[in-house]
């Protein structure tokens, strides 16, 4: 529980350096086109969005959408909003949160569970790389993700092996799951 206070602590004490909001930073960046057409097309999402501030975006890059086009093609605009919210987290959470973390499990605006955990130097999110972190405006805070969060991509925060003579558990024990849920 100590955990859990203090991750989001950490989390609303990031102010954002920039007075742009997140999304202005977004479109000023160049690589976000796709992800915002499809935020400000498909009905009820950029409000969903703008209403939950401040959030955490995982924001698929215009090449992330390309790699996928006929996928996203097939889905009717319920699908397709569902798939927009499953990319973002109320609340703030900074790379350096999830490196200092190893691995947390959050509820997106869909209600679909992600992974996020520092692995082999590299912050994923699923299936995804952060390759873009830490993109901080009025709003919250947008990691560029290589690829689009779709469901069935979800797997829990790997277990720790645990040493049965340590008897240890609670916070940072090798046995305890780190468990976020904002």
């Amino acid at each position: 529980m100590k955990f859990l206070a203090t991750l989001s602590f950490l989390a609303a004490a990031v102010t954002p350096v920039a007075s742009q909001s997140i999304i202005d930073l977004a479109a000023a960046d160049g690589k976000y086109g796709t992800l915002l057409g499809a935020v400000t097309d498909t009905a009820g999402v950029l409000d969903a969005v703008t209403s939950n501030f401040p959030v955490t975006i995982f924001g698929p890059t215009d090449a992330a959408f390309s790699d996928i086009a006929s996928v996203v093609a097939g889905l009717d605009e319920a699908a397709l909003a569902t798939v927009l919210a499953s990319h973002v987290v109320p609340g703030v959470f900074t790379a350096q949160n999830v490196i200092d973390a190893g691995c947390v499990e959050l509820v997106t605006l869909s209600g679909a569970n992600v992974r996020v955990m520092y692995k082999d130097g590299k912050v994923m999110v699923n299936e995804s790389t952060v390759i873009q972190p830490n993109i901080i405006g009025d709003g919250g805070i947008i990691h560029g993700i290589d690829k689009v969060i779709l469901p069935g991509t979800y797997h829990s925060c790997p277990a720790k092996s645990s040493k049965k003579s340590s008897g240890m558990s609670g916070k940072g024990s090798k046995g305890s799951k780190r468990r976020m849920m904002v």
